[in-house]
């Protein structure tokens, strides 16, 4: 079963071999898109869902443009739902008013009507920010930026921004509590979306996209049971398995580095501000460095992270001990977070249309229609980890 539409109304996709072949038969110039039809890409993440499709004219115009609950059914998988359309264009010769005409459209998810080239939504109009400290008064948070008087935590700052983007559903929480707090963060006039994918990235985890289960939070690298099943079922599938092998010296460092802005006791004004070596401006930051895991120890390169948590000094120049402590905890925990965004990369192309998932251990899912090979029965499902975004080429107009 291979139809696109809403719940009530199906149109099959057409085959896209003959429009291929009637544009270089007829000297039409070559389509890059086609290339694309029939497919549907899935990443984690920031990057939307994209689908490209083939329908006549007469049934395009029979479609809701503006619903954000079209479905998607590929083969025997679960259609795919929630999607919208981004627009279409007619791919093949004579009158494009033609209700034989055969049209491309383009189909995306909830996070592409929240981020996209051509617009994007914003935070809230009265969210200003998160537990902005003022900067005369360097202990104390603006009270506008605080959650009904005291500070937010990643979680409930990660909880109203979810709520601001209604379109992903219900927010399901975080899968482990980070360390330290959300710090400074301005976000009047800012896109929603990003942001609430860089604060995730920032603090390892990153939102799954299942277009039958709904959006989630995981922790990426961490151990997924649900893929590793899939993968023993769908072994007899399995046509290419591109493994990286994360150990070049250009491919992952020795060291990280995590900086936290400092904050001063007393300052704010020209007489509190030292004249000598050991004033804020000479020296701005507190750092932590760790080494990475075991199996890199011959690395040799470097790396540097910056976190919201902030540092207290006095005005002899000391870190708060009590902080110190804190940062080197937060910054032991962002560095795990790190090797685990970069290191097990792999890609993976399994004959058929399978019902693998986005999650900690699979960044990007493309089904895509694939005649050259009769194993596949028109169909192949390819995983990849470890890229970003995870099919570069479908997003670089996002970039």
């Amino acid at each position: 079963m291979n139809t696109f539409g809403s719940d009530v109304l199906q149109f099959p996709l057409c085959d896209p071999r003959a429009v291929r072949e009637n544009r270089h038969r007829f000297r039409r110039d070559a389509l890059p898109l086609l290339e694309r039809v029939n497919s549907f890409y899935c990443p984690v993440g920031r990057w939307p869902s994209r689908g490209y499709i083939l329908l006549p004219r007469a049934e395009y115009n029979r479609l809701d443009k503006y619903s954000t609950n079209l479905r998607l059914y590929i083969d025997k998988l679960a259609p795919l739902t929630g999607l919208a359309i981004v627009g279409a264009h007619c791919v093949t010769r004579g009158l494009a008013s033609d209700a034989n005409a055969l049209y491309l459209i383009e189909v995306t998810d909830a996070r592409g009507i929240l981020w996209n080239k051509w617009f994007s939504a914003p935070t809230d109009i009265e969210t200003i920010g998160y537990n902005c400290r003022s900067p005369a008064y360097p202990q104390a948070y603006y009270v506008n930026t605080l959650n009904s008087g005291t500070p937010w935590t990643w979680d409930s700052m990660v909880s109203d921004l979810w709520a601001q983007l209604s379109t992903l559903g219900t927010y399901t929480g975080l899968p482990s509590v980070p360390l330290g707090a959300p710090e400074d963060l301005w976000c009047s006039g800012v896109a929603a979306w990003p942001l609430l994918c860089n604060t995730l990235a920032k603090l390892g985890l990153v939102i799954t996209a299942d277009h039958i289960a709904g959006y989630a939070i995981v922790t990426a690298g961490a151990a997924d049971s649900l893929f590793s099943a899939l993968q023993t079922i769908y072994i007899p599938n399995l046509e290419d398995d591109l493994e990286w092998l994360d150990v070049g010296a250009a491919r992952v460092p020795k060291t990280v580095t995590v900086f936290f802005k400092r904050r001063n006791d007393i300052y704010g004004t020209e007489e509190t501000v030292r004249r000598d070596a050991l004033q804020w401006a000479t020296t701005p930051y507190y750092s932590y460095t760790g080494d990475a895991p075991v199996e890199f120890v011959n690395a040799v390169g470097k790396h540097f992270i910056w976190d919201d948590f902030t540092v207290r000094y006095d005005m002899d120049n000391i870190p708060d001990t009590n902080d110190t402590i804190t940062a080197d905890a937060i910054a032991k925990e962002r560095i795990i977070q790190y090797f685990g965004r970069i290191t097990g990369a792999m890609t993976q192309v399994y004959a058929g249309a399978l019902p693998f998932v986005t999650g900690s251990l699979v960044d990007g899912i493309l089904w895509s229609q694939d005649f050259s090979n009769q194993k596949r029965q028109g169909w192949k499902t390819t995983l990849v980890r470890g890229s970003s975004p995870p099919f570069a080429c479908i997003w670089e107009d996002l970039v």
